[in-house]
């Protein structure tokens, strides 16, 4: 059975870089389950990272879901290889350029610690074992 749903993921900040005020995260690590309780696998996460670039979404950064996509853009996004020292293998990370002085002001305070990924997919149930 397969389910249409909107989900919301959080994701902490992990990396930063104050000169050019880019923050990064892991947007979903695979197989590790999110705050509803799902999780993806390596090749879905592959698949909605490159299907987010191809449909143009990197200006659709929000600040608290408030509708208003102004607040940065997805300068980066790769996928996590074996070996790399900041980021889960297979996980999709990306690169926010956050040009806004007062929000960058307070993430560098620590008051915004991460994104809170929104989106939607099917949810398709696990086979039992």
């Amino acid at each position: 059975m397969t389910q249409r749903v909107k989900t919301e993921h959080i994701v902490e900040f992990k990396k930063s870089d104050a000169k050019q005020q880019i923050v990064f995260g892991e947007v979903y690590v695979p197989d590790c389950r999110d705050t509803d309780g799902n999780f993806m696998t390596a090749e879905t996460i592959e698949k909605m990272a490159h299907d987010f670039l191809a449909n143009n979404r990197n200006t659709q950064i929000s600040k608290g879901h408030d509708g208003n996509a102004d607040k940065g853009c997805v300068v980066e996004s790769f996928i996590a290889r074996e070996g790399d020292p900041d980021f889960i293998a297979g996980s999709w990370v990306v690169g926010v350029h956050v040009p806004d002085a007062k929000i960058w002001k307070s993430i560098e305070d620590g008051e915004l610690t991460g994104f809170s990924i929104e989106g939607t997919g099917e949810l398709i149930e696990e086979e039992s074992k």
